[in-house]
């Protein structure tokens, strides 16, 4: 449905508001749609860097959206990523594991104050997230976590105050344990 939905017409349906219930997948489907993205390469440019941070967050969030049956990749810099399917996307390559949030605390209740949103009444704490860690040496996928806001903070908590963003620390013992693994929720899938 979203596939046919995007080809209608010229808007992309992925930064639209999740208007049609019918078409918002659930954490669950979400999770199921992406796991084939475990064990894929970092992008790297024509010297075999990783690329800087927007463009390998642009390059995430473009293969999530087709993992998802969009069409077209969401727009950067918008919050959340897909507003369509209301997820939050990250991409982590880091030795030592800081996920910004920006403006956003996901723990918060307030409603998201944008134009889209004003039918919706969604909160920031119901926004859902997709985490990808991607350590070196490697830099390929190892984790995902599909979390709800809410759910990030019983987690792994975030510090209520930011400091230019709101930021959540993933200890590198957590890493080493989920390694393979998705945190869908509150289930581990392998």
């Amino acid at each position: 449905m979203i596939y046919q939905k995007d080809l209608e017409d010229g808007n992309v349906l992925a930064i639209q508001p999740a208007l049609d219930s019918s078409l918002l997948y659930t954490i669950e489907e979400i999770a199921i749609l992406v796991e084939e993205l475990i064990e894929i390469d970092s992008p790297r440019d024509s010297s075999g860097r990783l690329l800087e941070v927007r463009p390998k967050g642009n390059w995430f969030e473009f293969e999530v959206a087709k993992c998802l049956g969009y069409n077209y990749p969401p727009s950067s810099g918008l919050f959340p990523d897909i507003r369509h399917q209301i997820l939050e996307i990250k991409h982590h390559t880091g030795k030592s594991i800081t996920v910004d949030f920006g403006r956003h605390h996901p723990g918060s209740e307030e409603i998201i104050n944008e134009t889209w949103n004003q039918k919706l009444q969604i909160k920031v704490n119901q926004v859902r997230y997709l985490i990808a860690l991607a350590p070196p040496p490697t830099y390929k996928i190892s984790t995902l976590i599909l979390l709800t806001g809410a759910e990030i903070i019983d987690v792994f908590g975030v510090s209520p105050k930011a400091t230019i963003k709101y930021q959540m620390g993933i200890s590198k013992k957590w890493c080493e344990e989920y390694q393979g693994k998705i945190l869908v929720g509150q289930s581990i899938w392998l």
